[in-house]
């Protein structure tokens, strides 16, 4: 179970690594109005995560414990679409082009809450991600309050990881890193989609 723990943990932190949507929000906020209205960006993200979380954990909270074949088709959706973003991971050939110089224009924390719970409650892959994930710790028939403190510690990280993010950006060192090696993140990150995937399929068809 610890082993299946740590490969989801790793593959939550990949996703947060490859530059996504969240990503390119808080770049722009970051630059347009500046660290405060882009921290409160971050905490608007992590909030957004949280209810993704939560939701996804009361709706599997609702199934039996062996699922039927509602839980089965769950599972393979959830590694088709982890399959899925895998493969799209592999593929892609990214160009990452981030500005110089940000900008020293004090935004306000509570735009930049509002912000980012707005469009990370808005994306709707948010909850299919979170559900792959969990299915997967379902799997493993982990108790509950052992999913909750993933859940916990899931949205710590999404929270320390964009509030890092933010101070990172304004180095240059860093901002170069990021260009250099966006690709290689990717596959990082498609490759342990890949391997989630196809747990939850082979699950799914287990129990078919």
């Amino acid at each position: 179970m610890v082993a299946l723990f740590l490969l989801v943990a790793s593959t939550h932190f990949a996703a947060l690594l490859s530059p996504g949507p969240d990503f390119f929000l808080l770049l722009r906020t970051a630059l347009l109005r500046g660290r405060r209205q882009a921290d409160g960006c971050a905490a608007g993200i992590a909030l957004a995560n949280l209810f993704s979380m939560l939701l996804v954990w009361l709706t599997l909270s609702l199934l039996p414990a062996e699922g039927g074949w509602v839980w089965r088709l769950l599972q393979g959706c959830g590694g088709a679409y982890f399959v899925g973003l895998g493969v799209q991971a592999f593929s892609a050939h990214r160009q990452l082009v981030l500005p110089e110089h940000g900008s020293e224009v004090l935004g306000r924390w509570r735009v930049g809450l509002a912000q980012g719970l707005l469009a990370s409650s808005l994306n709707p892959k948010l909850p299919i991600f979170y559900a792959g994930l969990f299915g997967v710790l379902r799997e493993a028939a982990m108790p509950g309050w052992e999913l909750a403190l993933c859940m916990l510690w899931m949205g710590a990280v999404v929270l320390g990881w964009d509030l890092a993010l933010v101070r990172l950006l304004s180095q240059p060192r860093w901002r170069s890193w990021l260009q250099r090696r966006v690709g290689l993140l990717d596959r990082l990150c498609g490759g342990l989609l890949l391997i989630l995937g196809v747990y939850l399929l082979l699950g799914a068809l287990s129990r078919s």
